[in-house]
Parts: C-alpha cells; sequence; structure tokens
C-alpha cells in the first residue's frame, strides 16, 4: 500500500494499530494468520487486520484495515472499535479503563505530530549529513513494539508544542536560585568539572551568583509542575529556592526520549526527571540509576574499561558523570528534582553522521520505505558492517568484561561514514549492569561494585536483559527495516547474524554464556510491554525486571535447526 494515498487520519490508524498488534502478538498467542489477515477469535465472534507483510521477527505491516465477523457476515470497523472490540477478544476488561484512555491518546497525538511534520519530513532524509538533533526529532512513531508509543498522559496541547521533540521546537531553561545548604551533588571520582552548573548558568545568563545561593536548573514543564510541590513550595516561602523570571540565553531542543535536552553550544546534555508516564514509567529519575551513571564513568576510567575502548575504537559512551538534586525538608533529595548531565559531542558537523537506530529502522509514514530507501546502499553491506561496528562491542563487551549496556534502539547512535556503518556511541548509563565476570575483574578497583546492589546479575537475567535490548529490539528491528525496503530478505540477514554468533562461539571468549543462549534456547525473553501497560505498571520501580518478560520463539534457533535438517 502506498502511504501517499492515506491522510494522516489513516496513517494514525495504521501506525497505532502496527504498534498495538504487535506488542500484543509478542504475548498472546491465540491468534491465526488466514487470508492475509491476523484473526483473533472466542465463542461469539471474529476480529482481523489485513496485513500488508508478514515477519519472522514479529515486525509486521497492516493496513488500516480492521474487520468483525460474526457467523458469516464480515463487516469494516473503525480503528476505535477494533480496539474496543480487540479487549473483549483476550477478555480483559479490568484493564480496558486504563490502557484503552492511553491508547486512544496515543493515536490523538500522533494524527497531530502526523500533520504538523508532513510538509517537511520526506526532505528530512536527503539531507546529508544528517545532523544529531533532526534525526533524534525524526523519530515521530515511537517504540515499534508498545500499545501506546505517543502516550504522554499529563501534557496539554501546548505542552506538546513547546517541549515535545516531534514538534522541533526550542525552549530556554528554568533556573532557581537555591541555597547552598539545599543543594545536593554528586560527581564520579574521576570526573573533573565539578563546577558545570555554575558555568552553564554563567554562559546562560552572564551574570555570577550570591555566594549563599546556587543556580539550579530546571526543565520548564517540571518546575510548573514541581513547584506545587509541598517541600518546593515550602523552600520558596522560607526565601531557600528564589525562582528566576529572566529567560536564558541558551536554547535547548528535547531529544527522542523528551526528557533529555539538546544545546549545541553546551558541552553537555541535560536530564531530567518528568512527572509525566511516558511508555511504561512515570519519568522520575531514581537515585539507583543516577548513582549507576556515575559508576559506568568509573568503569570506563577502569583498567578494564580502558583496555576494552581500546579494543573497540568504533565505541564510544556518552558518560553522566555528575547529578544534581535538591535536599528536601524530610528528603534527602527529592527524586522529582534529580537533573544529571550526559556528555555532548555533537556540537558540530562531522563527515560522519550520527542517527540514533530507531530512526532508521523507522518506515517513513508518508511514504512506502523508510531511511534506506533514501540511501543508496547494498543491504547485506550495510548489515555486515553493522555486525561489525556496532553490534560486536556490546557483545565482547559481555563476553570478555563482564558489562552489559542496555542497548535498545534509542540508545545506540549509529555512526555512518558515507551511508554505512563505521562506529557505535552508547547513551542512557543507567541501566547498565555487569555480569559475576564483571564484578571479579573489576570489584578492587571499582569499589562501588556490589553484589547487593541489584546491578550485578546472575546469568538467566543478564541474559534476558541484554537478549532483548541489544537482539530483539535493535537488532531484528533493523533486520526487518532492511529486508523492507532493500533487496534482500529477514532469513537472509537472520543467517548472517548466525553466522556471526557461530564464528563467536569458536573464537576464545572469558565468557560463552550469551553467545549460547542466542543460539542454542528455542525462545528468547522480551518485554511484555502490553501487559504492562494493561495491568498499569510503572516499570521504573518493578523490583523484579524478569516479571514483565515472557518467552517468545527464537528466529535464530529456527534457522540453525532447519539448516541442520535440510
Amino acid at each position: 500500500m502506498n502511504h501517499q494515498y492515506l491522510n494522516t487520519k489513516q496513517l494514525a490508524e495504521k501506525f497505532s494499530a502496527t504498534a498495538l498488534v504487535n506488542s500484543l502478538l509478542r504475548e498472546w498467542h491465540d491468534f491465526e494468520v488466514e487470508n492475509n489477515e491476523i484473526v483473533f477469535r472466542n465463542e461469539c465472534k471474529t476480529l482481523s487486520i489485513a496485513l500488508e507483510q508478514y515477519s519472522n521477527v514479529g515486525s509486521h505491516a497492516y493496513k488500516n484495515a480492521f474487520y468483525r465477523t460474526i457467523d458469516r457476515n464480515k463487516e469494516s470497523l473503525s480503528f476505535k472499535m477494533f480496539v474496543q472490540e480487540l479487549f473483549q477478544i483476550i477478555n480483559k476488561k479490568d484493564g480496558f479503563h486504563v490502557l484503552y484512555p492511553r491508547v486512544m491518546e496515543s493515536y490523538q497525538n500522533l494524527m497531530r505530530i502526523l500533520n504538523y511534520r508532513k510538509p517537511g519530513y520526506g526532505a528530512l532524509f536527503r539531507i546529508k549529513p544528517l545532523s544529531f538533533i533532526d534525526a533524534e526529532q525524526a523519530l515521530i512513531l515511537g517504540h515499534n513494539f508498545h500499545p501506546c508509543p505517543k502516550s504522554k498522559e499529563q501534557f496539554k496541547n501546548h505542552d506538546h508544542q513547546s517541549f515535545a521533540p516531534e514538534f522541533g521546537n526550542a525552549f530556554a531553561l528554568k533556573w532557581v536560585l537555591l541555597k547552598k545548604e539545599n543543594f545536593f551533588q554528586m560527581n564520579s571520582s574521576n570526573f573533573v568539572d565539578e563546577d558545570w552548573c555554575a558555568n552553564l548558568f554563567e554562559q546562560d545568563h552572564h551574570e555570577v551568583v550570591d555566594s549563599q545561593y546556587k543556580p539550579f536548573p530546571f526543565h520548564p514543564w517540571q518546575f510548573s509542575v514541581i513547584n506545587k510541590h509541598h517541600d518546593i513550595d515550602t523552600l520558596i516561602k522560607n526565601k531557600h529556592l528564589i525562582p528566576i523570571e529572566k529567560e536564558g540565553l541558551l536554547k535547548w531542543k528535547a531529544t527522542s526520549s523528551l526528557r533529555t535536552i539538546y544545546c549545541e553550544n553546551s558541552d553537555y546534555m541535560l536530564k531530567f526527571s518528568l512527572s509525566l508516564r511516558i511508555t511504561n514509567s512515570i519519568r522520575h529519575l531514581q537515585a539507583a540509576e543516577v548513582v549507576r551513571g556515575l559508576q559506568v564513568h568509573e568503569v570506563m576510567n577502569s583498567t578494564s574499561g580502558k583496555q576494552f575502548l581500546a579494543e573497540h575504537p568504533s565505541f564510544q559512551i556518552l558518560n553522566e558523570p555528575s547529578f544534581l538534586a535538591i535536599k528536601g525538608l524530610s528528603n534527602p533529595i527529592i527524586l522529582e528534582t534529580i537533573v544529571l548531565i550526559r556528555e555532548n559531542p555533537f556540537k558540530a558537523h562531522d563527515k560522519k553522521e550520527a542517527i540514533v537506530l530507531s530512526t532508521i529502522t523507522q518506515p517513513n509514514p508518508y511514504l512506502d520505505k523508510g531511511f534506506f530507501s533514501s540511501r543508496s546502499i547494498d543491504a547485506k553491506k550495510w548489515f555486515g558492517l553493522y555486525l561489525e561496528n556496532v553490534l560486536d562491542p556490546f557483545i565482547m563487551a559481555q563476553a570478555d568484561y563482564g558489562i552489559l549496556f542496555g542497548a535498545h534502539q534509542q540508545n545506540i547512535i549509529v555512526q555512518l561514514n558515507d551511508n554505512y556503518p563505521c562506529g557505535v556511541i552508547f547513551r542512557d548509563c543507567q541501566g547498565t549492569g555487569y555480569t559475576r565476570l564483571g564484578y571479579e575483574k573489576m570489584k578492587n578497583e571499582i569499589l562501588s561494585l556490589d553484589v547487593n546492589n541489584g546491578n550485578v546479575l546472575d546469568n538467566p537475567m543478564a541474559h534476558a536483559l541484554l537478549g532483548y535490548y541489544l537482539i530483539i529490539n535493535s537488532t531484528f528491528s533493523l533486520i526487518n527495516a532492511l529486508a523492507a525496503q532493500q533487496a534482500c530478505t529477514e532469513e537472509t540477514l537472520l543467517r548472517m547474524v548466525l553466522e556471526y554468533l557461530q564464528k563467536k562461539r569458536s573464537s576464545h571468549l572469558l565468557d560463552y554464556s550469551f553467545i549460547d543462549y542466542l543460539l542454542n534456547s528455542s525462545t528468547l525473553k522480551q518485554k511484555g510491554n502490553f501487559f504492562c501497560c494493561l495491568n498499569g505498571i510503572n516499570e521504573n520501580t518493578e523490583k523484579n525486571p524478569l516479571d514483565i518478560y515472557n518467552a517468545i520463539d527464537n528466529p535464530l534457533y529456527k534457522i540453525s535447526k532447519d539448516s541442520c535438517n535440510a
């Protein structure tokens, strides 16, 4: 189907249904593929959605054509009715009131985004090099396996326009003056720029602060929400926190994650707590998360970290070596005020493009194709260089160093040289974990590594998390995008992954367990976004991450077995 013949309402229906149904199919196996439709049945009726293209990695494409069949009477349904009937089919009325409004809100948001971006979106991918921030803000469809990828419940329409990355607008920070006794800062032991916040304020306002106070930055939307917080309100009344009304000189834009913002004139990006539910979480930074960001900085400066970086020159990491928060009246720190810094190397144009993988894998919603259709490439060559320069450093970090990077599509920035992958930049350090191998290698040098602090993982959890992020979320999505847009098949690219893993298995590694998990498991664990949302679970505060995971068929295992039986 040519997307050019669909209006933005139909496009919003098509891509909302795609993310919704594909997320469900990874957790709900009571469906069939019949007459080029995905079919759901119960004793009363049949519900179906028309397939545009079936995918071996689950990234099915759909037409915005929805049907209900009772007896032999088949009738078309609206998108809204299809979603309502789908909840009845899977018999989840208890969660309907939680998830259905978010699905419809996400759909409405997507329709507004598609209307807004339509005039200039096609030309964007013809620009070379595509800038870092343009690539970030080109991700307009969101998570490709989530029932409500564009839901931002607490945002009003004008908030979307002002602060959401899809609308591309720039804004100033909201600064306050904070009494020193209420100012909390923690740094990596290897971080030398401890005055970064005062320096940023001086750059933004060309002023120096009274010695009793320190400047403290807020995301402007978060300040509008949190100034009603009891502790913040009290600090304002007591003149311990003084809002600065004058607007700063620096202009910031939201990256694809919304709560991380970018300014081309700043040495750092800033990542904020936001009192906003996006996908599965209220986006409050947790103390344990931000401390792990500091830990990663220390790990990368350790003997093992330096050795890993030397062995993998195509790998870079955006470190997060410092964070701030406000000390409350009764709380050590107020979680809603946490802000961390992230290194910003994207201040000038480079011959190497740096494009987030989720933008690369996203279809162009206005056309048949996407990023790969806008570039003259050979699919097998591109994917081979991805395996070598992007996937391999993450595999080797686990196998030889016991480091588990949470490398999902939105955390992988692919460096391109003349359209082909030449390197990878990893970001979002808070989810980084370590295996026992990593703990034993680095425990004497990195004192914050502790088997009891939650991020030294046993093999089953390590394999499930890394397998989901790096393979299912990132590599399988890339395989689908390449196969859909270039002259190759998903099976061809899956065989390339299989060959890469088999070659790794015959090489010398300190830990083969993750490679064996990928090669020998008939199923892989994946994050269950549909039922996580349906049950209203806040993923950020779950004690056991695997509680929201489930098993899906492993296409690598299937291809391997089929080859053996051929």
